[in-house]
């Protein structure tokens, strides 16, 4: 089950990565990794195929998710 505050997390620990330095170009990797991560090792019921599955669709959502919303925000201030 993807948990939305674990999208939040992810969103949040990949902005603080790219101020501490990432180029932009690899957050929706370090999104995907976090999101993995966070399913196989909080997630986890036994199945680790799912839970890298869900970690996947975690990590992308929240990519898409802070990308969407930028995206909203700049163009609102034109």
């Amino acid at each position: 089950m993807i948990n939305p505050i674990m999208i939040s997390l992810i969103i949040g620990i990949t902005q603080a990565i790219k101020i501490a330095g990432l180029p932009k170009k690899f957050a929706p990797i370090v999104s995907l990794v976090l999101g993995i991560i966070m399913c196989v090792f909080f997630e986890s019921k036994g199945d680790i195929k799912q839970s890298v599955l869900d970690g996947i669709i975690l990590g992308l959502t929240a990519s898409g998710l802070f990308s969407g919303y930028k995206s909203m925000t700049k163009n609102s201030k034109n």
